[in-house]
């Protein structure tokens, strides 16, 4: 790849990830704020996104694939129902910023075409089906249960430390945030 296409790549992810940071705190920031963050002047932003509905639909295309991508790193299909399960909490953390817009960005639409499959929420439930025939997620919790509780901790690990008042910063949410999925899902929380 060349250089120019190369520093042109890094430059439109550089904006893509701005622009999820700044919006997905305030929707309707101005687009230099966006640009100010990615370190860019507003003339480069607008050579890459036109206006702010091209760079929103930009940013939920990169986060569309790296929901898929932290389902892939996660190897969903590979050992345990739990072993993976861990993993995909894992993963979900360590890409919380832009899942997080993914979901609000995805969530108008699922209520609107509520019939249409994600592939990577299958994958999840097939995984969490996985741990309940195999004995090591609760079989007493389903799985739109656990999704949504997965769910649920991410928006606290984002929102929390920021509305705590210092109590708590993001490492620890993090880390509560993971031992509180991990112990909810587990057949037998005693063993973790």
């Amino acid at each position: 790849m060349p250089e120019s296409s190369s520093a042109a790549e890094r430059t439109r992810r550089a904006i893509l990830e701005a622009g999820i940071e700044v919006l997905a705190s305030n929707p309707g920031a101005p687009l230099a704020e966006v640009a100010e963050k990615a370190g860019v002047s507003r003339s480069t932003l607008h050579r890459y996104f036109s206006d702010r509905s091209a760079l929103r639909a930009a940013a939920t295309e990169l986060a569309g694939q790296a929901w898929r991508d932290v389902a892939n790193r996660a190897r969903l299909e590979e050992g345990t129902g739990f072993e993976a399960y861990r993993r995909l909490c894992t993963e979900l953390l360590d890409s919380l910023s832009i899942l997080i817009w993914w979901w609000a960005s995805t969530a108008d639409a699922a209520q609107l075409n509520p019939e249409e499959p994600d592939e990577t929420e299958e994958r999840i439930g097939a995984m969490i089906d996985r741990g309940h025939r195999d004995g090591t997620i609760d079989p007493q919790l389903s799985v739109e249960w656990l999704a949504s509780s997965v769910w649920a901790m991410l928006y606290m690990v984002h929102h929390l430390p920021a509305e705590s008042g210092g109590k708590i910063n993001g490492f620890e949410a993090r880390q509560q945030a993971i031992r509180t999925l991990l112990k909810a899902a587990a057949a037998d929380p005693t063993a973790l």
